[in-house]
Formats: C-alpha cells, sequence, structure tokens
C-alpha cells in the first residue's frame, strides 16, 4: 500500500465571483492513503491526476494550485519534538553536528563570528541604528523552555 501526498498553493479570493482577485494564502497538503502500487506506477501521467483532483476541491471563494506530489511506499518515520529541541539546543551550545571549529559557510571559529557581530553591532549602534546578534537572540530562546 501507498500513500499520495499532493502539495498545493491555496489562494482565497478577496473579492466578488464576477470579478475575482486571487491572494495566495500558504500551502495546503492532500493525503490519500491506501493506495494500491500498482496503481500509482502504472499511473501514465500521475501529476495530471493530481492537479485535477485539487482543481475540483476548488470554489469560487477557494482555490488550491497543483505544485508538486510524492509517492510514500513505506511510511513516515517519526522525529520527536524532543530530538529536535535537543538538536538544536545542542547546535547553539557548541555540541551538535557542526562543532565550533566547523561552521558552514564560515572560514574561521565561533569566537570570531562572536567578533565579527559584535564589530558591526557597534558600528550599527554608533551610527543610531539600534541592531541585536540573531546568534543571542536565538540561543536565549533556545533555552527558555527550560
Amino acid at each position: 500500500m501507498a500513500t499520495l501526498r499532493i502539495f498545493t498553493q491555496y489562494y482565497e479570493n478577496y473579492s466578488d465571483t464576477q470579478t475575482p482577485h486571487w491572494k495566495p494564502k500558504g500551502g495546503q497538503t492532500f493525503i490519500i492513503k491506501d493506495i494500491e502500487g500498482d496503481m500509482i506506477m502504472y499511473c501514465d501521467n500521475l501529476k495530471e491526476v493530481c492537479s485535477n483532483l485539487v482543481s475540483a476541491k476548488s470554489n469560487e471563494h477557494a482555490k488550491y494550485e497543483y505544485r508538486e506530489h510524492e509517492v510514500d511506499f513505506i511510511g513516515d518515520e517519526e522525529i520527536s519534538v524532543a530530538e529536535l529541541t535537543k538538536e538544536v539546543r545542542d547546535q547553539f551550545n557548541n555540541e551538535g553536528k557542526y562543532a565550533t571549529n566547523d561552521i558552514p559557510g564560515f572560514e574561521g571559529t565561533l569566537e570570531n563570528l562572536n567578533k565579527l557581530c559584535d564589530d558591526m553591532i557597534s558600528y550599527a549602534n554608533g551610527s543610531g541604528t539600534v541592531v541585536e546578534c540573531s546568534a543571542d537572540l536565538d540561543n536565549e530562546w533556545a533555552n527558555e523552555s527550560e
């Protein structure tokens, strides 16, 4: 058995039905479970089928536009909120996958990055602009639920 997920853009009509004014309001996922695998594997144009299915859900007040789809033959694998929270905290405390000397996209150490951030803040604050370093705010956020 398989699960089909259809990802769409959701729109709302901010006008009347005679002169619609569609505004994108986010994504919507449609899920179809317990599908025979062969039906999906041998479908000639699954993209068109998915597009037709989501279009049929549209009306004069809301519409869905097909973006992409995925077929899952295995099932979901869960990652708990506790695992996510631990990983985020470890990253901010330099205990995660990226150690102090291994920051992607930055040549140098975390101390150098913090000094660069501090220098930029000092320069901006000296010119009358108030700036706070995102890393400091993120670190506070990561530890506030303890």
